[in-house]
């Protein structure tokens, strides 16, 4: 099986739009996504709509739970808070009601995919490093975890003896014996100080996982962020990759 796996795509209609035609080249059997289809952008329904028609698995992350009232905002900075409300206001009901159905959690081909962290996953902790990392590998069976959330690409590695790594790569090679989690990034903001968005694929026959980035129209991106009246500082960000 190979997998496309992409996430936090946070209402942003042109990185969407070009992850359509970056995957038109690519072989794959299914869609994966983890989460955070809405939030911080100017986009919603699109992004749902597409979302709900092309994806195979989906994932609940905070902001698409947050928007239907499902979770906490207590977390939220400002900027998370406000646009969570304008989205409330913007969004259909037949996308409110997809993003009330979504799972917080799925097991699959033996793999587990979740949005935050497979440690209290209602919780929504940040898988950034290897800091303790070790309690996420006690948290899920298998030997494979994809998740979201923090909006940096990174992989986790347990080896058989219980050591933990962490690295940045373009491609891995699972070694037999080995457990992983990797953090496929964004689509919609990245956080790594590349503004280019990223997904993953997993294919399970050659047990490799590859990050794909590309750029995108940004600047349209933030011209609508700031025609909706949406914070400056969102539309910003993108440029920096921060």
């Amino acid at each position: 099986m190979r997998y496309i796996i992409f996430s936090d795509l946070h209402s942003n209609l042109e990185a969407l739009n070009q992850f359509q035609t970056e995957i038109e080249t690519i072989e794959y059997d299914k869609l994966v996504c983890l989460g955070d289809i809405v939030g911080y952008g100017a986009d919603p329904n699109p992004c749902v709509d597409w979302v709900r028609e092309k994806v195979n698995v989906c994932i609940a992350g905070n902001h698409d739970w947050a928007v239907v009232e499902k979770t906490e905002t207590d977390n939220f900075n400002s900027y998370a808070y406000d646009v969570c409300l304008w989205t409330r206001n913007e969004l259909t009901q037949e996308n409110k009601n997809f993003l009330r159905s979504l799972p917080l959690e799925h097991e699959e081909g033996g793999v587990y995919w979740v949005h935050a962290s497979p440690f209290e996953p209602e919780a929504w902790h940040y898988v950034t490093s290897k800091v303790g990392a070790k309690r996420y590998f006690r948290h899920f069976e298998g030997s494979l975890c994809f998740v979201g959330h923090s909006h940096r690409p990174i992989a986790i590695e347990q080896t058989g003896d219980g050591e933990v790594n962490e690295s940045v790569a373009e491609c891995w090679t699972l070694e037999a014996g080995n457990r992983y989690i990797f953090n496929d990034g964004s689509l919609g903001q990245p956080r790594d100080g590349n503004p280019d968005p990223s997904f993953m694929v997993y294919d399970s026959s050659e047990n490799s996982v590859t990050v794909h980035r590309f750029a995108y129209d940004l600047s349209l991106t933030q011209e609508k962020i700031l025609a909706k009246g949406l914070p400056f500082y969102l539309a910003e960000r993108l440029a920096r990759g921060r």
